[in-house]
């Protein structure tokens, strides 16, 4: 396929910050667990935190092809950015589903001018990576909302500029009532928890805390009988599921690609099995180059097509099972593939620093944890496929 010449400048523009920023500082990022400011500056100043905002409103207006391939880069080189990369692209998605035009590009366009930093703070300690169940509360004032809201894993929370919040919709009983907020980070009492992931070590998701008063328009949107929820899952899902596929797809090729290196320069003093004095030449890490082959083979070409299926405006109904089916896919894929790599790579990428495997195992096993799990997936796809059910009625 042709791309356009601002698609090859963009993709040149990636590849400077992945190769001067993002992939120098990924060791360092896993080591110490610091949050990736120096790789989203960079990603900021050339115009990718702007990447999926519409040009009209000071962005790329790219689609959702550009962006899974943008994840994918970052993620071969380091999944705390990609991660922290693909949350706001995520959280963005709420801005672009805004009603009201006008509203909408007055915000858009301070995202875009100021470079701010989105993210969102949805799931909660009560609900787990079951993100439609909400406890959070949003009480009408004279000036607006007091948001009272306690989340949990929110990717960048203590670094984000802009939070997407959702809480139960003013007045709601239920907690599929959902309304969703656009709270600052200097608005109000926001205190965040620390994180110590056994992957994705510098992505800083860990719980934060509102008490938070705002004004009327940080209301995004909201709806009783579930409307509230269903404009987010219409709006972000889709994107979130593209996202997180793409990254453990990219974790994945990095992992095959650091065993594959390992494997072409490897050599023996001898020929200790009988296969030679080159790694190369044995059967088994031919099998296991095999097998990590596979499965990348079989993920790529189910995330191309549901970025291809975005980009044609397919509705939630018609992606519901594709996009839930690729982040198992791509889940199972990762874990398998980093195992197979370190397998094939031997004890050296036990430790760490030398192949970066094991960094790569480690983030891959966040995915089949990462809402909504691989478990409640598979019967989510079961119930869409047996009974005819809606995404809605999660």
């Amino acid at each position: 396929m042709q791309h356009s010449p601002e698609r090859i400048a963009r993709a040149r523009a990636l590849d400077a910050v992945i190769e001067e920023v993002v992939a120098p500082a990924a060791a360092e990022v896993d080591r110490a667990g610091s949050f990736p400011a120096e790789g989203i500056k960079a990603l900021g100043e050339a115009g990718f935190l702007a990447l999926s905002v519409p040009r009209a409103d000071g962005g790329a207006g790219a689609g959702a092809e550009e962006f899974s391939e943008v994840v994918t880069r970052l993620a071969e080189a380091c999944a705390s950015t990609a991660m922290v990369y693909v949350m706001h692209v995520t959280a963005l998605s709420s801005f672009l589903a805004i009603p009201e035009a006008e509203r909408r590009r007055e915000l858009l366009r301070e995202i875009v001018a100021d470079r701010l930093l989105v993210t969102e703070a949805i799931s909660e300690p009560g609900s787990g990576s079951q993100w439609w169940s909400v406890a959070s509360t949003a009480e009408r004032t004279d000036r607006g909302y007091r948001i009272t809201a306690d989340k949990s894993f929110a990717t960048s929370a203590g670094h984000a500029d802009l939070y997407v919040v959702s809480t139960r919709a003013p007045g709601a009983d239920s907690d599929r009532d959902h309304a969703v907020f656009a709270v600052r980070a200097d608005q109000g009492e926001i205190t965040t928890g620390s994180w110590h992931g056994l992957g994705l070590a510098g992505n800083s998701s860990t719980w934060i805390r509102f008490r938070a008063e705002v004004a009327e328009s940080a209301l995004l949107y909201s709806g009783g009988e579930g409307g509230g929820l269903r404009q987010y899952n219409e709006a972000n899902q889709p994107v979130y599921h593209l996202g997180v596929t793409s990254a453990y797809l990219g974790i994945a090729a990095a992992a095959y690609q650091a065993a594959v290196g390992r494997i072409r320069s490897r050599r023996y003093t001898g020929d200790p099995a009988g296969f030679g004095a080159k790694l190369s030449d044995y059967p088994i890490a031919r099998r296991h180059v095999g097998e990590m082959a596979i499965r990348l083979a079989a993920v790529r070409p189910m995330t191309a097509d549901l970025a291809r299926r975005i980009d044609q405006g397919q509705e939630l109904a018609e992606l519901a099972v594709p996009m839930t089916a690729c982040k198992v896919a791509a889940a199972e894929a990762a874990s398998a593939v980093a195992r197979e790599a370190m397998l094939a790579s031997g004890g050296i990428a036990y430790s760490r620093g030398p192949l970066a495997i094991e960094r790569h195992l480690r983030d891959a096993l966040a995915a089949s944890l990462m809402g909504p799990n691989d478990d409640f997936c598979k019967e989510l796809i079961g119930r869409l496929e047996i009974d005819g059910a809606s995404y809605h009625d999660l």
